[in-house]
């Protein structure tokens, strides 16, 4: 079979690219053919088909250097890629696919880039990994907080409330561009959407999609790279993302108060100096800032850790970093929202806790961190659900479902 993979960034930046990559791997070990349409940036992985990426958009860099013409660029580029349509059109022609498999695709190349496709009769199969498609803000926050004014299909309380970045321009932006995705009648343009989670998949029923176009399929990594130690140190992790809606600041005040155990937070982001700044107020001397790390490295600070925790204030949809924990055979003590609830299971593989409630984060926290055999059950509880939920055979006879469904009724 030839895919055609559409994803924005052609470089490790987020779960979305992530999980791009790690499915075109699959699909080329199962003897798959993969071609790749994405924007051009100087990040990006090599690949044989950059001939034909758009050119790169520098969204920040656009809004800073305000004009009248920069401004123009922004609206039109974020809601209508000329370019990214003709672009794409010349690769369809060139490599033929039988099905293209869209991925995160807004505001740098936009569903310009679907027409192309629907004339040619050509499925296109949407994984979902934010709720662009019935919230302008992707996040379901508005000024930090969990908002859904938006559902269904209430688009005009982006702008009213300012939700994108606190911006009207941003907010007009973002507005107008799902406006414009519902009056060119783009969801009925597409096949089947993926959604990793239930909880996304139940959110886009509220906002008015057909749930009979949405299959949840869960995440998946690759459990042979994912190898458990034995050996615990003397401390628990956070990796992620260190920004306002990870919900860092409610775990630094919580593992303070705590009489043993270090944290350790992995990790870059634009609150860091905030966190240590807290850190620093609060007296906590076990807490440990290790900066950015990944790959191996990563895999080594979680497989010799007591247990993982995600403190999220938003919607997490299907978070790699559980997904990781798990595949360690790591308990997960995590925030009650959004998709966690559908991994960690509370009192089995890990606890939940409420929605920045660091009183309970702190008792969930202690009892973890003073029970070795209980951690080390949930734990195995947690690797035995990856196995099951997040092993990539699984995953791809999923997939596959799909795509043989989705071009079937194309034919038809």
């Amino acid at each position: 079979m030839k895919i055609l993979m559409v994803q924005k960034f052609h470089f490790y930046r987020g779960g979305d690219s992530t999980y791009m990559f790690n499915l075109t791997k699959l699909h080329q070990e199962k003897g798959n053919e993969v071609a790749h349409f994405s924007m051009r940036h100087p990040k990006n992985i090599e690949s044989e088909y950059s001939g034909h990426f758009t050119s790169e958009i520098d969204f920040p860099s656009l809004l800073n250097d305000f004009s009248v013409r920069s401004a123009w660029k922004v609206l039109t580029k974020s809601i209508y890629n000329r370019e990214a349509k003709e672009k794409i059109t010349g690769l369809i022609e060139s490599f033929k696919p039988d099905i293209a498999h869209f991925h995160n695709i807004h505001e740098h190349l936009t569903t310009s880039i679907v027409r192309p496709f629907y004339n040619r009769k050509i499925p296109i199969v949407w994984t979902l990994h934010d709720y662009r498609l019935v919230c302008p803000n992707t996040s379901f926050l508005c000024g930090g907080e969990i908002c859904e004014r938006c559902l269904p299909n209430k688009f005009y309380n982006v702008l009213f409330h300012r939700c994108k970045k606190g911006s009207l321009a941003a907010s007009f932006v973002a507005m107008l561009s799902i406006y414009f995705e519902r009056i060119t009648r783009v969801p009925d343009r597409i096949s089947h959407f993926i959604t990793p989670s239930v909880f996304l998949k139940e959110k886009l029923a509220a906002g008015g999609f057909d749930p009979e176009k949405i299959t949840a399929v869960p995440n998946f990594v690759d459990l042979s790279s994912y190898i458990q130690s034995p050996e615990e140190k003397d401390y628990f992790v956070y990796f992620g993302r260190l920004s306002y809606e990870k919900g860092v600041d409610i775990l630094i005040t919580a593992a303070s108060r705590v009489k043993n155990g270090t944290l350790l937070i992995v990790g870059e982001g634009p609150d860091e100096e905030r966190l240590k700044r807290l850190a620093a107020r609060l007296g906590a001397d076990n807490i440990n800032f290790t900066g950015y790390k990944s790959g191996a490295e990563l895999r080594e600070i979680l497989a010799h850790s007591q247990f993982a925790v995600l403190p999220s204030r938003w919607y997490e949809n299907l978070p790699f970093s559980i997904i990781e924990a798990f595949a360690l055979a790591k308990a997960v003590v995590a925030t009650d929202i959004g998709g966690i609830p559908e991994m960690v299971e509370d009192g089995v593989n890990g606890y939940l806790f409420p929605l920045e409630d660091a009183g309970i984060l702190t008792a969930r926290l202690e009892k973890l961190l003073s029970d070795p055999v209980l951690r080390r059950e949930m734990g195995r509880r947690g690797r035995e659900k990856a196995v099951r939920m997040y092993d990539s055979r699984g995953h791809y006879e999923k997939i596959m479902e799909i795509y043989k469904k989705a071009i079937d009724a194309s034919a038809g």
